[in-house]
């Protein structure tokens, strides 16, 4: 059985799913209109014409694009600038206009996804430091794309961005506990499982502080509509046509909207601890969010699922010490599940629906949002043993 190791992924203790390397904040010579565009985002969809100024823009170069930060810098300019194409308007636009399309679907082709804005490109890829030698958490980090801007939005992506640094221990615990099974090793793996359960609890206190600088009704009306798909969304119910890319030939494309379901940190943490949710819609959901994570990311997950269990060892196992630590786990990924609950009811369910294209009972990946993340949170609280 090959055990998963995090450097074989991409993924670090230090920075868990983060780039490893702080991102590209600007696109070198041959992209610079492009790159000044999505700079200048929030003044822009405050002015008019925002639709013609897109399909105003030279062609893209990708062949101009130097290594991995900058690829991924395009698919973050590309997506900001897509979704702001779909949204300006209170009309969704049903066609993705071909100087947009082309270069969206071809540098979604070289980073493995779906040409949409999805949670890689909205937060994982989307910070700078202020001190290059201060750690990456709120406080001293910022965004290097907003659609609006102001503290609402920033704030909301932020949060996201700092529970992924923090989750880095975590994933290296994954790691630890799977090779400490397979080594027979019991004070090994509660020592993994310890670990864990620092890093579950670090994520779960920077969620909590999500209404700190994130107000209710401003993230629904002003930062939540940008985020949308265009899949089981009433204002476009045969989807969007990508302009010029020959591959879709022509057929309207229903992708899924940007979501903390495309984080690969919770599948990753079902994966370990064996948490298994019922096969129904809100399963098949979660494993389609998949093909808007990296690939890697992917590869990941899957190569947790399929290693040694942690959660038969500590079951034949019998130590009350390990036990403890293995529900204290689940628990805390119960709450995680359950704080994103009470979010989704104060932020999105409470709030009063204004437009067809921001519906308070579906989520921004086009779901029964409500119905599904209390599923989950039940679901998990179940699986301790």
């Amino acid at each position: 059985m090959k055990l998963a190791k995090i450097a074989d992924y991409g993924i670090t203790e230090e920075f868990g799913y983060l780039p490893s390397y702080d991102p590209a904040q600007s696109l070198s010579a041959g992209n610079e209109e492009w790159d000044q565009f999505g700079k200048d985002l929030p003044k822009l969809l405050m002015g008019t014409n925002f639709r013609k100024r897109v399909q105003a823009l030279p062609k893209f170069n990708i062949d101009k694009l130097n290594g991995e930060a900058e690829i991924q810098r395009a698919m973050l300019v590309l997506s900001y600038i897509g979704q702001a194409y779909q949204w300006s308007d209170n009309e969704a636009a049903t066609v993705m206009p071909q100087v947009l399309a082309k270069p969206w679907y071809e540098v979604g082709k070289l980073v493995g996804r779906p040409p949409i804005l999805s949670y890689q490109s909205y937060a994982s890829d989307n910070w700078r430091r202020f001190d290059q030698a201060g750690p990456i958490e709120c406080g001293n980090i910022g965004l290097l794309q907003c659609f609006l801007g102001g503290q609402d939005e920033e704030w909301f992506i932020l949060i996201h961005i700092d529970i992924e640094k923090k989750a880095g221990k975590a994933l290296k615990a994954i790691e630890e506990a799977q090779a400490a099974v397979v080594a027979q090793d019991g004070e090994k793996v509660e020592a993994a499982l310890i670990k864990m359960r620092a890093a579950l609890t670090a994520m779960y206190e920077v969620l909590g502080r999500m209404p700190e600088r994130c107000d209710p009704y401003i993230y629904f009306h002003r930062v939540r509509p940008y985020i949308f798909g265009w899949r089981n969304n009433p204002s476009l119910p045969d989807g969007v046509v990508y302009e010029g890319v020959d591959e879709y030939k022509g057929v309207g494309q229903k992708f899924r909207g940007e979501t903390g379901a495309q984080s690969a940190i919770i599948p990753a943490m079902d994966g370990v601890l064996g948490i298994e949710h019922e096969k129904d819609e809100l399963r098949e959901y979660l494993m389609e969010m998949r093909t808007y994570m990296p690939p890697k990311h992917v590869a990941f997950i899957q190569a947790v699922e399929a290693g040694p269990s942690v959660r038969n060892f500590v079951t034949t196992i019998k130590k009350s010490s390990l036990t403890q630590v293995f529900n204290d786990c689940i628990e805390l990924v119960a709450n995680f599940r359950a704080m994103h609950l009470e979010y989704a009811g104060t932020y999105i369910h409470a709030q009063a629906q204004a437009t067809p294209g921001n519906p308070s009972a579906v989520g921004t990946g086009g779901t029964p949002f409500m119905i599904y993340l209390r599923k989950h949170r039940d679901e998990t609280k179940k699986q301790t043993v």
